[in-house]
């Protein structure tokens, strides 16, 4: 897929962060875009931003932790816009705790969000797009499903399972015409960063915020990963070389993320 103009890309996550920047990448390449998120102050905000530039958005208030949410969200879209050209799984939580501190609550509410949400909307999309014959799906994930960070395990298990449903789907959706990217950012500025509960750790953990890439930076990786059709789309560069250092030597990676996981406990957990 080359040109985005006229195409219809749905954004889910879409009021802030990496969804918000690349709807309005896809926007400037002459898009059309279905804004969902369930901040709706945030989501409008985005539309009216769009419009300003000449674009078209429409939104749509949606909790995709609801089955039925998601289905009238399938409905709307499909009789009001049409088939999405591009969806883009972009919605994402995360909790900061060591494991023995998470509730099960806390579980619940990340893996909803950060993987049964693409669950649902992938489920109600991609056969429209199957029988269509064209199409690209995007999921968000993390380095966090490539490699695993301290103090994050509800947050890392969703991430590596998304990086696995987008392996598996891009395998399936290439008889079909459509192609699947996955997503894994390294440190992006999003709010994320600012409203991550900490539960038992020092508030000076957020300022990994400082040392962030921009969103709008992912962004445009995103619009050219598309274009490529890549599998696997990682920024900043760095996160390719951990990456590599884990595959290369499953033994270092561990020893150092042991290490570092021992040096933030001591600095951070109080």
């Amino acid at each position: 897929m080359n040109d985005f103009a006229g195409k219809l890309v749905l954004v889910t996550g879409a009021a802030s962060g990496i969804g918000r920047a690349t709807a309005l990448a896809f926007s400037a390449e002459g898009a059309r875009l279905a804004l969902v998120d369930i901040d709706t102050d945030g989501l409008e905000k985005v539309a009216r931003e769009i419009g300003s530039r000449g674009g078209e958005a429409t939104s749509y208030v949606v909790d995709l932790r609801d089955d039925e949410q998601v289905a009238r969200l399938h409905g709307g879209v499909t009789a009001g816009q049409g088939t999405p050209d591009v969806l883009m799984n972009a919605a994402g939580v995360c909790v900061i705790a060591c494991i023995e501190e998470v509730p099960l609550e806390d579980w619940d509410w990340v893996l909803d969000v950060n993987l049964k949400a693409y669950v649902r909307t992938i489920h109600y999309f991609a056969r429209d797009m199957f029988e269509r014959g064209s199409g690209h799906i995007i999921n968000v994930s993390s380095s966090a499903g490539l490699f695993s960070v301290p103090y994050q395990s509800p947050y890392v298990t969703s991430k590596f399972a998304v990086v696995g449903l987008s392996e598996a789907l891009r395998q399936e959706a290439d008889r079909y015409g459509v192609g699947v990217s996955v997503v894994c950012p390294g440190a992006i500025r999003t709010p994320i960063f600012r409203n991550v509960p900490l539960r038992g750790f020092a508030e000076s953990i957020r300022g990994i915020d400082k040392l962030a890439a921009s969103p709008e930076g992912m962004a445009l990786r995103i619009v050219k990963g598309v274009r490529k059709d890549t599998a696997v789309i990682m920024h900043p560069f760095y996160v390719r070389i951990i990456y590599g250092v884990k595959r290369l030597s499953p033994r270092a990676g561990d020893v150092i993320g042991k290490a570092v996981t021992r040096i933030m406990y001591k600095q951070h957990h109080l």
